[in-house]
């Protein structure tokens, strides 16, 4: 699907949004959403050379008056992460965090090795936990404006399938983690809301067709999802309009989990 910024609404104007995994696939459209919304955007990735290539990719869709800055980040480690804040901490603002980094594969439970399991947790579940932690902390100190934390899951969190269970698990747990966030958070007007895709057409699935191609039989609307499918669902939770929003777990899988 090609992407057309004519009928964005540029509800995101001059503010600032933040988006980890912002190099590639469900990120990159989250970002590039963005700046035809009209924000300033911070993408941050680990691999340097993607990351850079990224960040030119959408400063060239910008309007001249917007910044587009990209910084290194392994969202996976404490350290790391400190430094994507000290970053932030430069910005004029932070008004919306996306936490789309993330990883996963396919391993059968008998099999499943304890690093696999500790790596996926890290990543995917304590990972996203200190950046929602750490850009929950700065928009409560804040104090006003739009204020959004989206953290991105996998309806792999809502359902059972065989090879997993870490996947799974780390999932289900970022669902209750943003929960419960969000209801601390409600009387600080910061909204913190949990995106769900289902099969999405993205560089990772491009590699095991076969798998995709199984998958999309179980989709009632007969398609994988579009990475701007996902980037539209994350422009709304960002979005002034999802002002009374928190809490909720916005899947997007053409009713994949139906099944």
């Amino acid at each position: 699907m090609e992407f057309s910024s004519e009928a964005v609404a540029r509800d995101l104007t001059g503010q600032w949004c933040v988006v980890t995994g912002g190099s590639d696939g469900i990120g990159y459209a989250i970002a590039e959403r963005f700046v035809a919304a009209g924000a300033h955007v911070l993408i941050a990735a680990r691999g340097a050379e993607k990351l850079d290539a990224a960040r030119i990719r959408l400063d060239a869709r910008s309007d001249g008056s917007q910044k587009v800055l990209a910084h290194r980040t392994d969202a996976g480690d404490r350290e790391s992460i400190a430094g994507l804040f000290a970053r932030i901490d430069e910005l004029d603002a932070l008004n919306v965090f996306v936490a789309n980094a993330g990883s996963g594969s396919i391993e059968p439970f008998l099999e499943l090795d304890v690093v696999v399991w500790d790596r996926t947790i890290g990543l995917n579940l304590t990972g996203t936990f200190t950046c929602v932690q750490s850009a929950a902390r700065r928009m409560v100190a804040a104090g006003e404006g739009n204020r959004s934390i989206i953290a991105i899951s996998s309806i792999r969190g809502l359902g059972a399938r065989p090879g997993t269970a870490h996947y799974a698990a780390s999932k289900a747990g970022l669902n209750q983690m943003m929960r419960v966030a969000a209801y601390e958070l409600a009387e600080h007007r910061v909204r913190a809301n949990v995106l769900s895709p289902g099969i999405t057409q993205t560089s990772l699935s491009d590699g095991n067709p076969e798998v995709r191609t199984r998958m999309v039989e179980h989709v009632p609307m007969s398609r994988a999802g579009s990475t701007e499918d996902m980037a539209a669902g994350a422009h709304y939770l960002a979005s002034p309009s999802s002002g009374f929003v928190t809490g909720t777990n916005v899947v997007i899988d053409g009713g994949e989990s139906l099944w």
